[in-house]
This record gives structure tokens, C-alpha cells and sequence, in this order.
């Protein structure tokens, strides 16, 4: 009987996280600066789906660490550089964002990701567009 149930638990677990659907999901933000003359529409690749969390009963008895749940994050990425075309001499044109290579379930780490979620509030863009031209990997 041990045997039956350890084997169910464990075919449970197995099936739980093959049936986690994180992977990296197309996306289109717009970048905008105050001093620039132009927006830009870049096109990229974030971690988005869905990953199997457990929640524990005990949770008045458990450290706060111990209750933070798996999110879908990066696994591999790399970073863009672009620049924004219009922008005054004293002003930065480039801007930097990561593109997922692969995602996995996991912490969420803080040091490289944005583990709040929030919704976007002005996805868009607010001045004239212009096209992505320059691009190169830092």
C-alpha cells in the first residue's frame, strides 16, 4: 500500500510540472523618452505562462520566506541595446532590454527581474513612431 501511494505522489509531481506551460511569449512594448522626438515599438521576448504552486496549511507556523510560490522567470536571456532616434546631444539615445532565450518555473530573482505585477499603464505611444534600425547585443 506504501508502495502504491509513493508511486501516485511521485507520478503527481512528475505530471504537475510537465504540465507547467512557462515559456518565452512574444511582446511589444514602446519606449519613449521625454527629451527625444520619437517613440520606438520593439518587439521581444518575455516568460509568461503558467507554473504549478502548492499552497501549505500550516502558513502561521512557516517563516515568510517559505511561503513565496514558483513564477514563471527567465532561464537564459540576453540583453538590446537600441537607439531612439531624435534625441538631443546631451541626451542618451539607447535604450536596454532583455530578450528570453528560455524560461523556467523558480524564485523570482530580483536582481534581473521585475517580481511585481503590475499592469502596464501606457503601453503605447504618445509621440510619432519610428522604425527599429539599430539593434546590437551588450
Amino acid at each position: 500500500m506504501t508502495a502504491v501511494f509513493l508511486m501516485s505522489m511521485l507520478f503527481g509531481l512528475a505530471c504537475g510540472q510537465a504540465m507547467s506551460s512557462c515559456i518565452p511569449t512574444e511582446y511589444t512594448m514602446h519606449i519613449e523618452r521625454r527629451e527625444c522626438a520619437y517613440c520606438l515599438t520593439i518587439n521581444t521576448t518575455i516568460c509568461a505562462g503558467y507554473c504549478m504552486t502548492r499552497d501549505i496549511n500550516g502558513k502561521l507556523f512557516l517563516p515568510k520566506y517559505a511561503l513565496s510560490q514558483d513564477v514563471c522567470t527567465y532561464r537564459d536571456f540576453i540583453y538590446r541595446t537600441v537607439e531612439i532616434s531624435g534625441c538631443p546631444l546631451h541626451v542618451a539615445p539607447y535604450f536596454s532590454y532583455p530578450v528570453a532565450l528560455s524560461c523556467k518555473c523558480g524564485k523570482c530573482n530580483t536582481d534581473y527581474s521585475d517580481c511585481i505585477h503590475e499592469a502596464i499603464k501606457t503601453n503605447y505611444c504618445t509621440k510619432p513612431q519610428k522604425s527599429y534600425l539599430v539593434g546590437f547585443s551588450v
